[in-house]
């Protein structure tokens, strides 16, 4: 039996290929993109498991060490791509044929479990953040289009024959003023990349694996994909709630 195991077009879920079947495993934008559409192969043949790359530029990592072919148990830890996507083996197994025990002699090692509480109120946090920003930039551009009608329409009046000339060149000053007035202010303003890149960067430091040995970032996976994986895509520790 032979599994074609890859990245989902789009969706970015774990896609699996066998005899004909096909068949995807986790949340949306789970797999990262140094993951290949094809990216390898595992057969199955008389109780004996080997993984073998699809791509000479494709990266595959079994218990850490990077290798093209190479036999499996189902308790070894198949990571892949530049990102170390850990690559849920046991799951494939059952699902495509109902291995469960552990082949080749080799006990299942245990799995330590972290919390994900404290992440809920990072993830949080972070969004009601990016929020703020966009409502800051929706509101700069309000008042860039009110300096502009303001500042149109005062020339505009300056211009009306028959005003005091005193009258007009007030408002021409004034609307001009008005105008380096929004424009000084903009500038004073941190840009709007600017904030997302430091917010980025102090949200990196908090949003990331629970487990001390790990603590790779999740980068912009939401939450709710976290929570329904429940496992690290890097170091493969499970996640409770």
């Amino acid at each position: 039996m032979e599994i074609i195991i890859g990245r989902e077009e789009g969706a970015r879920r774990l896609h699996c290929m066998v005899d004909g079947r096909e068949f995807n495993i986790g949340p949306a934008g789970m797999v990262p993109l140094s993951v290949s559409r094809k990216h390898c192969r595992i057969t199955i043949n008389a109780g004996h498991i080997n993984i073998e790359n699809l791509n000479l530029q494709n990266e595959t990592y079994v218990d850490g060490n990077q290798v093209f072919s190479k036999a499996l148990t189902v308790s070894s830890r198949v990571q892949l791509g530049k990102d170390r996507f850990l690559l849920p083996l046991r799951q494939i197994l059952q699902l495509v044929n109902g291995v469960s025990a552990p082949m080749g002699g080799q006990p299942a090692k245990e799995v330590p479990t972290f919390s994900l509480r404290p992440l809920k109120a990072v993830w949080s946090e972070y969004e009601q953040q990016v929020l703020d920003i966009q409502n800051k930039v929706s509101q700069k551009a309000n008042q860039q289009r009110l300096q502009g009608i303001l500042s149109l329409l005062g020339v505009c009046v300056g211009l009306i024959p028959g005003i005091n000339v005193a009258v007009r060149v007030v408002i021409v000053l004034g609307a001009l003023l008005l105008a380096v007035y929004f424009f000084c202010r903009g500038k004073n303003e941190d840009s709007v990349a600017q904030q997302i890149h430091d917010l980025n960067e102090e949200y990196a430091k908090k949003y990331k694996c629970p487990n001390p040995q790990c603590g790779k970032p999740f980068g912009n996976i939401p939450y709710r994909n976290i929570e329904y994986y429940k496992q690290c895509i890097s170091c493969g520790c499970k996640y409770t709630h």
